[in-house]
């Protein structure tokens, strides 16, 4: 009896066993489906994804490029820059041999200062002439102003003196009037009547002659100011004659003056530009590349002064991505737009740009109407560069 309880409580365990290996069987498999469902989930998802995004093939570009030019006589002395070479601002990019054109400088320089020193040789001086008659003009004025305002010197003393004249006849007559009713009275004497009527005639010839005197003096002042005025009408026409002179004398010497001054200035502009430093070509952008390289050492430069193209300087900083995006795909991009930039030659870069022109017109391209989305990548490493392409992403409404 006990041996069949011991077979059965063994059969038991070895079914509970088994049941228990299939129930954890079971939970393994679940959980295998519930990951491979996961898995599906995540992998449509990303599909999902992918399909919400516009893909547009594109070119780099760039927006400024700069040519390099040496309208001045020179030689390339060393390019130190090669096709492609990415450049900062100030850097030397081509040395070069002036020597032709400083000593070109100094051949204007000497001949503007010979027209120069010939310019002063043949204007006659005209200063003192000038001096002169600013001087009359000055006295003339002065002479005027003494005989309409009375303010001579010889003048104020005769006028004091035709006062005191005038005082002198006033009181003459009052003491005649006065003695004349004394004598009608029978006051005074005739004798003494007469004596006062010999001073009034005294007075009143005194008075005459200090009228007369002013008058004189007056007349001898305009005379005086006739003749200075006929010295300054003089010499204003002697100046006249002499500026007229130097103006027909030294006309074609200004001429000759002003074409060596413009030669000069023309020579002089040749070297002041922003790519100009001493004797070097130098980068006049902040980050540049460098393209059409066409010259050589020893190359010369400027003949006949004749501009010679050295290079062309790319703006780094102006770059941009030419999208070209399907006709029938144009409405999914908007101005002002986040893209991101994939560079074809490393796609585990991403580089996010802005849309910021969308072209109004459509071209033909492979059978297809195309249109050009231009993007501003945000891109201070220079992973792009002008001539490479990539692809740009943008939202796929």
């Amino acid at each position: 009896m006990i041996e069949m309880l011991l077979k059965h409580k063994k059969w038991a365990l070895i079914g509970a066993g088994i049941l228990i290996v299939l129930v954890a069987a079971g939970i393994i498999s679940y959980n295998l489906i519930q990951a491979d469902k996961a898995k599906s989930l995540e992998a449509v998802s990303s599909e999902t994804e992918q399909d919400n995004r516009l893909d547009a093939w594109g070119e780099v570009k760039y927006e400024k490029v700069y040519d390099i030019n040496i309208d001045f006589p020179s030689a390339v002395t060393d390019v130190k820059v090669k096709e492609g070479d990415r450049v900062t601002l100030g850097q030397v990019l081509v040395a070069l041999d002036m020597s032709e054109y400083l000593d070109t400088m100094d051949k204007l320089r000497e001949q503007l200062a010979a027209g120069q020193a010939g310019l002063q040789n043949t204007v006659q001086d005209t200063g003192a002439l000038s001096e002169d008659i600013a001087q009359l003009q000055k006295d003339i004025k002065t002479k005027t102003d003494e005989l309409n305002k009375g303010t001579n010197s010889d003048l104020k003393i005769l006028q004091t003196s035709l006062n005191l004249a005038k005082k002198g006849l006033e009181n003459a007559k009052k003491d005649v009037q006065d003695n004349q009713a004394l004598y009608d009275a029978g006051s005074v004497s005739k004798s003494i009547l007469d004596q006062y009527k010999d001073i009034l005639d005294q007075r009143e010839k005194a008075l005459s002659d200090v009228e007369i005197n002013i008058n004189k003096t007056k007349s001898s002042l305009k005379t005086e100011l006739d003749q200075m005025k006929i010295s300054l009408k003089s010499k204003q026409e002697q100046l006249d004659q002499i500026n007229n002179s130097n103006g027909a004398n030294t006309a074609k010497q200004n001429s000759s003056v002003a074409a060596s001054q413009i030669d000069l200035d023309i020579m002089k502009n040749k070297s002041e530009k922003d790519y100009l430093n001493s004797n070097s070509i130098v980068s006049s952008v902040k980050n540049g590349i460098v393209q059409n390289i066409g010259v050589i050492n020893g190359t010369m430069l400027g003949a006949q002064n004749m501009p010679t193209r050295v290079l062309q300087l790319i703006d780094a900083d102006s770059i941009v991505i030419s999208a070209e995006i399907d006709e029938e795909f144009i409405k999914n991009v908007t101005l002002g737009e986040a893209v991101e930039i994939v560079p074809t030659s490393d796609s585990s870069v991403s580089i996010p740009g802005v849309v910021t022109q969308i072209s109004n017109v459509a071209v033909e391209k492979d059978g297809k109407r195309i249109v050009k989305v231009e993007v501003k990548p945000q891109d201070p490493k220079g992973e792009l560069k002008p001539g490479y392409t990539a692809d740009v992403y943008f939202t796929f409404k």
